[in-house]
C-alpha cells in the first residue's frame, strides 16, 4: 500500500513537522528573554503548548476508538467500508498518550513546570481547597487511575486492530460477535475514563474551579474533531483514486455526523456557560472571567466559528454532499477546535501572560505533520478495505 504513503506525501507530512519545529525553535530563541515570572515565562509556555497538542491529538485518536466500538455495539454497517481509517487513527494513540504522560510526570515528579497548581506541595499546604482535594490528587491514587484508563485505552485499541486483521484471514462471525461484547465493556470504561482524564489533565489546571458538564463538553469536542479528521482523510484518499468503495451516501453520512456533533458541542458549551454565568457563584464564574477578560478575541472567535460555520454552510442536505465545502468547513472547524483546547489550557497555565504566536503555530504544525504521517503509515501497512467482515457487502450497497 505504498501509494497511500508516497514519497510526495512523506515529504509533505514530514516537511510540515520540520517547518513547525523550525518555527517553534526560532520563536523559543527570540522569546528566550523572560517576559514574566518563572511560572509564566517561556518554560511554562512551551510545556503548555506540548500539553495542548498532546491532548488534542490524543483526543482525536481516542474518539475514533470510541466511534469504532460504538459501531460494533450498535451493529451498524454503513461505516465498514472505511473502518481501516478509524483503525489507522487509533494506531497513533500510544504516541500521543506518551506525550501527555511525559507532561504529567515532568510536573508531578520533577517539577519541570507549574502547569498544575496542585502539584506544588507548598501551595497545597497553604490552600484550604487544595488541601481538601489532596486525597484525590495524591500520587498513588492519581497515577493508579492514569495507568488504568490509559492502559485500558491502549489495550483495547491494540485488541481491535489485531482482531481486524485476524478477521480478514479467518472470516465467519465468531470474531465479530466477540468484538460486540468487548465494545460494550470498552464503552463503559470510556464513559468513566473520558471524563476522568478531562478532569485530571485539563480541568485540574484551574484547580479551584469545577463543572459537572466539563467531561461531556470535552467529549463532544474530541468526537467532533475526530469525525472531521476522518472525513477529510477519506475525501483525500478518494480524490487520489483510493477507497472508491465509499460512495457519496457514505460521505453524506459523515458530513451529517460533523453537522450534528457541532450542535452537540455548541449545546454543551452554552449549557455550561449559561448556568455558571447566570448563577454568578464566584468560585464557578472565575473560569469565564479569566477567558473573557484576557482572551476575549480567541475565546469568542472560537465559539462563534465552531457554531456558526456548520449551521450556515452545512444545514442544507445538498451542502453535505459537496466535497469542497465539507473539506473547507471541516478544516476550519478542526483548527478552531484546537483553539478550544488552547482556551481550556492557556488561561490557567499562563494567566494573563498567555501568547499565541510562532511558537504555538510551530508546535501545532509539528504535531499535525507527525500525526498525519503516522496515520498514513498505519494505513499503508494493511489493506484499505477490510475483508470477510459479516457486514461488508451490506455496507458496500447500503447507499447504492
Amino acid at each position: 500500500m505504498d501509494y497511500v504513503l508516497s514519497d510526495r506525501i512523506k515529504k509533505i507530512t514530514l516537511g510540515t513537522s520540520a517547518i513547525g519545529l523550525v518555527l517553534f525553535l526560532l520563536a523559543a530563541f527570540l522569546d528566550s528573554a523572560d517576559y514574566g515570572t518563572m511560572h509564566h515565562g517561556l518554560n511554562q509556555r512551551i510545556w503548555s503548548s506540548v500539553l495542548i497538542n498532546g491532548f488534542f491529538f490524543f483526543a482525536i485518536s481516542l474518539s475514533m476508538l470510541f466511534f469504532l466500538t460504538l459501531q460494533y455495539a450498535s451493529e451498524a454497517s454503513w461505516t465498514i467500508v472505511f473502518k481501516r481509517i478509524f483503525e489507522a487513527m487509533i494506531s497513533v494513540l500510544p504516541y500521543m498518550a506518551m506525550v501527555v504522560v511525559v507532561v504529567l510526570a515532568a510536573g508531578h515528579f520533577f517539577h519541570w513546570h507549574h502547569l498544575y497548581h496542585w502539584m506544588d506541595a507548598e501551595a497545597v499546604a497553604h490552600d484550604h481547597l487544595l488541601s481538601h482535594k489532596a486525597p484525590y490528587f495524591g500520587k498513588a491514587f492519581y497515577w493508579a487511575r492514569q495507568i488504568f484508563f490509559i492502559g485500558s485505552f491502549l489495550a483495547f485499541g491494540a485488541y481491535f486492530r489485531k482482531r481486524s486483521l485476524r478477521e480478514d484471514q479467518e472470516g465467519g462471525v465468531k470474531i465479530h460477535k466477540k468484538n460486540i461484547t468487548m465494545s460494550a465493556i470498552f464503552l463503559v470504561i470510556f464513559g468513566y475514563g473520558s471524563s476522568v482524564i478531562s478532569w485530571d489533565w485539563i480541568m485540574s489546571i484551574d484547580a479551584h474551579w469545577f463543572s459537572t458538564l466539563f467531561g461531556w463538553y470535552v467529549f463532544a469536542g474530541m468526537w467532533l474533531t475526530g469525525i472531521v479528521f476522518a472525513t477529510v482523510l477519506i475525501y483525500f484518499l478518494r480524490s487520489n483514486g483510493h477507497l472508491q468503495i465509499a460512495k457519496k451516501g457514505h460521505m453524506h453520512d459523515m458530513a451529517k455526523w460533523m453537522f450534528a456533533l457541532s450542535f452537540l458541542w455548541t449545546y454543551l458549551f452554552f449549557s455550561q456557560f449559561m448556568l455558571i454565568w447566570y448563577a454568578n457563584i464566584p468560585e464557578e464564574v472565575t473560569y469565564y472571567v479569566a477567558r473573557i477578560q484576557d482572551y476575549k478575541l480567541v475565546w469568542f472567535g472560537m465559539m462563534l466559528v465552531n457554531f456558526a460555520l456548520p449551521m450556515i454552510f452545512l444545514m442544507d442536505a445538498d451542502a453535505k454532499m459537496k466535497k469542497g465545502l465539507v473539506v473547507t468547513i471541516g478544516s476550519i472547524i478542526f483548527i478552531f477546535h484546537w483553539f478550544d483546547v488552547y482556551t481550556m489550557v492557556t488561561p490557567g497555565t499562563m494567566k494573563q501572560y498567555g501568547h499565541f504566536g510562532f511558537l504555538e503555530v510551530g508546535m501545532f504544525m509539528f504535531f499535525l505533520g507527525g500525526f498525519v504521517f503516522l496515520v498514513l503509515k498505519s494505513l499503508a501497512s494493511r489493506p484499505l478495505v477490510v475483508k470477510n467482515h459479516p457486514y461488508l457487502e451490506e455496507s458496500k450497497h447500503i447507499h447504492g
